[in-house]
């Protein structure tokens, strides 16, 4: 049985294709889609390229991940960012041809094309559309380092996140059929299927307690029931027993008057 796991207690839900590497079995998750937890308890991706990402989110139903460096610079990875042989593929449908270029500091280009986190003492960094330099900047204090092909805009931007998505194993299905997805047994292809959810201990859990809840409920109703009447028992017999009392007194108060007065009472 695959149990669904987590690196950490609010860190992303880990269930098939993903497993964690060296706790969970292989048949857990699907080839190329393993993560593991770093000593900080972060849920890492490691691609085959050595890129290494920390997964924030994993949207089953869409078959996307969110992730983000754990140096907290994307750019840097860029270079070895191949996903020929990944799984996973750039999310963002908008992807664009960049040229880098070291620049002597004290330049101003673009703040929105400088890759501060690139850049060294005296040297800064900056990207620009693939053509775009020799129409619109004057480039002659820089000089140009590479190209890279096909890069996701949203690395244009400062909050260090990237998406990723696959299309291989395709348990979106499952997901929009409120199921889960695994591999099937006894098959020489890996291949997958849908299958039901388990019911959740917790919610037997609830129902117990509820149960309990309740009879428990009324349990104390019929035992303060039965002190009430119990009471009103003693009340009332403590009511006779204090009538016939003050009946008798009243009795011997008008004999003991009348043998005053010298009658004999009858």
């Amino acid at each position: 049985m695959c149990r669904e796991e987590r690196c950490k207690k609010h860190g992303p839900v880990i269930r098939f294709p993903f497993r964690i590497k060296g706790k969970q079995p292989d048949h857990c998750g699907y080839p190329g889609f393993d993560l593991s937890c770093t000593d900080r308890k972060e849920t890492l991706l490691e691609l085959p390229t050595s890129v290494k990402l920390y997964v924030k989110k994993i949207d089953y139903a869409a078959e996307v991940i969110t992730a983000n460096d754990p140096e907290n610079c994307l750019p840097r990875q860029l270079l070895n960012f191949n996903l020929s042989t990944s799984p996973f593929k750039f999310a963002t449908w908008l992807q664009l041809d960049l040229d880098f270029f070291n620049c002597t500091s004290g330049q101003r280009y673009s703040y929105n094309s400088l890759m501060s986190c690139l850049g060294v003492p005296g040297y800064d960094i900056y990207f620009f559309p693939s053509g775009s330099v020799a129409t619109y900047f004057d480039l002659t204090s820089c000089t140009k380092m590479y190209s890279l092909p096909s890069v996701p805009d949203e690395l244009n931007g400062r909050d260090n996140i990237l998406h990723l998505n696959w299309s291989r194993p395709a348990c979106g299905l499952c997901g929009a059929q409120g199921k889960l997805c695994r591999l099937k047994n006894n098959t020489d292809r890996i291949e997958t299927e849908c299958y039901d959810k388990p019911k959740s201990n917790e919610g037997i859990i609830k129902k117990i307690v509820a149960a309990v809840t309740t009879v428990g409920s009324a349990i104390l109703l019929l035992i303060v029931f039965a002190f009430y009447r119990r009471l009103q028992i003693l009340y009332m017999k403590c009511s006779e027993d204090y009538r016939q009392d003050a009946t008798i007194g009243s009795k011997y108060s008008k004999e003991i008057s009348l043998a005053k007065n010298g009658k004999i009472p009858h």
